[in-house]
């Protein structure tokens, strides 16, 4: 996968989903938690866990549906329950959306480097 263009893969529940995060994951996102686009660093900081868990979920989706197959996704909570179960898949997912998020920032470090 091409985390600079937003793919990423995520192992849960001895299965492993292909993401993509792009603006229209954000936007599906954003339709269905009723989350502003604006208000998104807001909802990041009061709800982190969940926040990061309906980013992920939604670039599962979008990465589907991109490519014309089954995202093979559990209910929402139960992709939660999966994905909150371990701290080191919760930090990757974690780094994952926030590379996708604020991708410029990790290009101004290495150019520091």
């Amino acid at each position: 996968m091409n985390n600079f263009r937003g793919e990423f893969e995520v192992k849960l529940g001895g299965k492993t989903y292909k993401a993509k995060m792009s603006m229209n994951s954000l936007r599906m996102m954003c339709n269905q938690e009723g989350v502003e686009l604006n208000d998104l660093y807001e909802h990041m900081a009061k709800e982190p866990m969940t926040a990061v868990c309906q980013m992920t979920f939604h670039a599962i989706k979008n990465y589907a549906l991109l490519n014309g197959v089954d995202s093979g996704l559990p209910s929402f909570d139960a992709f939660c329950a999966q994905a909150l179960d371990s701290v080191e898949q919760f930090e990757y997912m974690s780094k994952m959306v926030m590379e996708q998020l604020a991708p410029d920032e990790e290009d101004e470090d290495s150019k520091k480097a």
